[in-house]
Order: structure tokens, then sequence, then C-alpha cells
């Protein structure tokens, strides 16, 4: 046993039924270092996080964080860990100020005893310590998460995809705090299907089939894992330069709050156009209203010649959507959820019938066809989603942050789907916070304060910011930004 290690594991396995999540996964965790787990969705990292926070007992080997075995130590064992789910696990109700002293009362302290463990983060938060957990954008809920996590003052500190959804700055400033974390002496791991997070921990352990299949120096494991992975093959794809979408002026105001503000641009047939911007930037909201789900204040726009104002209803017969939450229907197969949306999006059963052996054939998915949708990995879902929002052969498909917490893999093949269908014709207009992706689009708007500041192909915008890389574009014009979050 290494006396400078504060977690081991050894011959853990566990299974689902017929599923097994982990098979003899043996690792040692070093003692103030920030541990990566990286890997394919389905590959077992969510269960040993379970496991490794006592939410799961195993079903063979053992476990011990600081001395404390996770099944017969459980109770004391909770105090010396933190853990950060991949879902926003705090109460949406209550405000930042009330979840922070909640989970301190929950652990028997208080926020000033370990004030001086979260402050760098607080700061950040404080002016919204009144404002609602669940009115928050998504990289101040994870801060808020991540102080909660905290606030007990825990020597291991474990976090399963803390950035998915969050925009690069607010991963930025998250990798920052986890940095200082660690110089405190506080063991991390971490979870991320992002590459440039995986390289700032100390190691990492790569799982595949419930199984570490490679442990190292972060360079050397991604080498191996990027090199199984394969790359996109950037085409353009503008079959006409006819704009399907056209914006004049869209505004949409809450109140005194204007989210979007005065937008103007065009989108053409067969164009993947990438929507950047930071969270809370108004992203969401003009998706919203282009695609007829919300009526703007003013200005105006129209999609395959219908006005989102006055046809709505024409606009969302030819359009698909699939927004960030995922919006398939978890308790139903496979094949029932291709068969529902077919029905809803007003196909006959004959297409029905032939639209679901199209999908499934596609998408390799034949033999998972009457498994239900919550046991398939979240990278499978992500392209059945998608799948199912081209049932009906629209104009335009809107996705939006359509690859949040997907492996660089499934990524891949679901960027292959997206130029596959805009080869056919489809405009895709899309939002990511993956800044890789966003060289995937031909061409890209960049969103801040609810107006948008610049709009160009992606060489174009690198090239006028003497930027070596979309990711320093997005931090470069993000840092103008002056709303609240």
């Amino acid at each position: 046993m290494n006396t400078d290690s504060i977690i081991y594991i050894r011959d853990i396995s566990h299974a689902y039924a017929d599923v097994q999540a982990l098979e003899k996964v043996n690792l040692d965790v070093r003692r103030g270092e920030i541990l990566g787990l990286i890997g394919p969705d389905g590959s077992g990292k969510t269960t040993l996080f379970h496991i490794l926070t006592t939410l799961l007992v195993p079903d063979s080997g053992c476990v011990s964080i600081d001395g404390l075995d996770v099944v017969k130590d459980m109770k004391a064992l909770r105090h010396k860990v933190g853990y950060m789910p991949g879902k926003f696990s705090l109460y949406q109700d209550l405000t930042v100020d009330e979840n922070i002293s909640f989970f301190a009362s929950v652990f028997g302290t208080t926020v000033e005893e370990n004030q001086y463990l979260i402050e760098d983060i607080y700061k950040m938060l404080r002016p919204f310590g009144k404002r609602r957990a669940g009115r928050l954008s998504g990289g101040m809920k994870q801060k808020l998460a991540l102080c909660c996590a905290l606030i007990h003052a825990p020597k291991v500190l474990f976090l399963d995809e803390p950035t998915t959804g969050v925009d690069p700055t607010s991963r930025q400033e998250l990798w920052e705090t986890l940095q200082h974390l660690k110089e405190q002496g506080i063991t991390i791991v971490v979870s991320t299907p992002y590459t440039d997070e995986a390289r700032q921990c100390s190691r990492l352990a790569l799982m595949r089939e419930g199984r570490v299949v490679q442990l190292g120096e972060p360079d050397e494991v991604l080498a191996h894992y990027l090199q199984a992975t394969g790359k996109v093959q950037i085409k353009s794809t503008i079959t006409s330069d006819e704009p399907v979408i056209k914006v004049h002026d869209l505004t949409k105001k809450f109140g005194r709050f204007t989210a979007v503000d005065h937008l103007n641009f065009e989108v053409y047939k067969g164009e993947i156009f990438g929507f950047l911007g930071a969270n809370g930037a108004g992203k969401t909201t003009a998706m919203r209203m282009l695609s007829g789900l919300s009526v703007p204040t003013s200005g105006s726009a129209t999609l395959a010649g219908y006005d989102v104002s006055h046809q709505a209803e024409q606009v969302k017969r030819h359009i698909g959507y699939m927004s960030q939450r995922f919006s398939l229907y978890e308790d139903l197969k496979v094949w029932e959820n291709i068969e529902l949306f077919g029905g809803i999006y007003g196909l006959s059963d004959d297409e029905i019938k032939k639209e679901t052996e199209t999908v499934l054939n596609r998408l390799q998915f034949t033999d998972q066809r009457d498994t239900l949708v919550r046991d398939i990995p979240l990278g499978w879902k992500q392209k059945l989603a998608f799948a199912v929002s081209m049932l009906h052969h629209p104009e335009v498909v809107f996705l939006d942050e359509p690859t949040g917490g997907v492996d660089p893999k499934t990524r891949r093949q679901f960027w292959d789907l997206i130029y596959e269908a805009a080869a056919q014709g489809v405009t895709i207009f899309v939002t990511t916070h993956y800044m890789d992706e966003a060289a995937y689009c031909n061409r890209l708007s960049m969103m801040v304060d609810g107006q948008i500041k610049a709009l160009d192909t992606p060489q174009a915008l690198m090239e006028s910011m003497g930027a070596s890389s979309m990711d320093e574009v997005f931090r470069a014009l993000a840092r103008g930004a002056t709303r609240g979050e």
C-alpha cells in the first residue's frame, strides 16, 4: 500500500442486471493530486463515483479513502468527501446564500468556519446571493455547487463532469479554482470530456468497458485515447445563396431586461451556422423566437418564408429542435420513442415504419431497439434525439448544445451526422461550448450581452483578431460582457 496515496481501489466490480458497469477496477489516487477520469460514455466513470461517494455498494472488491472503508465507515467518510454530480443537484427554489447555509448545517458546520475555503469562488457569487439557484446561468450554478461541496472542508473532492454546459470562460475560472484547491492540499478526482481540461490534471486514468485500461501522464494517455477517436472532416455544405432564415432587428425584453438586442443576420440552405456566446448571452432566447416558441418584443424574422411572430405553427412544421436538456422519453424503448415522435410530426403509419428502420440502421441501434432509453449511454441518447428531430425532414434543425458532456469519439460521430444532414440541404443552427466544434461550422456569430459582436467564418474571425484558435476568439469577445449572469 502506497503511503503517498489517499484512495485505494482494489478489484471493484459492479453490475446493473445484465450490464457489467465495473469489472475488477484497481486504482490508487495520490494525496493532493488532481486525478482525471476520461473515457467513452458508458465506460463506468459515474458508477465509480457513486461507489467512492458511498452512494452505491460495490458487488465485490474494496475501497478505502483516508483510511476509511466506503461501506463499513460510510457515515464517517461522508464528512471527509465532497461531491458534485453531473447534473445540478442543489435546491432550485432556494437562493444562493440559502443553499450554502443549508449544506453547512447538514454537515454540522457554519459558513463562517470554512469561509476561507470558498471565498475565492463565493466572491463571484456574492452579487447574486439573494437570487434563486434555478435562475442562475450554467457557470454560476457550477460555482454554487462547488461552494456547497466544499463547505465542510472535505479532504477529497469528487467532480463528475463539472463543466458540462458551461462556456469556455467559466470553465477556465473553475479550473483555476481547482488548481488553487490542490495547492491547499485537497485531493481532487474529476471526470471530463474536454481534452484541454484533461491536460490540467496531475495524471489521467482512461476507462473503457468498466476497466481502467491506462494510467499515466496526461499527454501520454490522451495521445492513445484521441488516436482511436478520429477527426471530423470539415466540409463546405452551403447549397444555395438564398437565405432560409432572415433576421432583422430581432429583440426580446423581459420587463426592463433586454435578453436579445436588435439581431441582424441571414442563414443559408445547407449551412452549418454556429451561434456562440457565454452563458446568459441570449442564445437560447433567440433560438426560441426563431423556432416559434417565443414571440419577439420587436423586430422581425422569417424561417423558410414564414414569419416567426404571425405564422408560428407553420414555422414549427418546418423545423426540428433538439434542446440542451435531453428531450426523449426515458421510460420508453428506443423504437417506441421513434414511433411516438413520428406520430407527433404527422407521419403516416407506413412512413413511421420506414423511418424507424432507417434510423435504427443508420445509428447501428438495431440491437438496442427494445432497450429503454434511460439505459443507453448519454452519447447514444444524443444521437437518437438528433435523428428523431430529423424524422419529418425539416428544412432547419436547431441544436442547443447537443454534445454537452459527450465523449470525443461520440462527438465526432455526432458531427458526421450533422454534415450528412447539411449535405442533403438541411440548415443546421447550432450552439456549442466546445470551441473545436465551432471550427466545424461554415460561419459563426458571437453574442455578447444580447447582441451579435462578430459574424464570419471561423478562419476569418481568427485572422481578424490575431488569434490562433477559436478558444482565443471566444475569450477575447466574452471579456467585453458587462451585464450580470
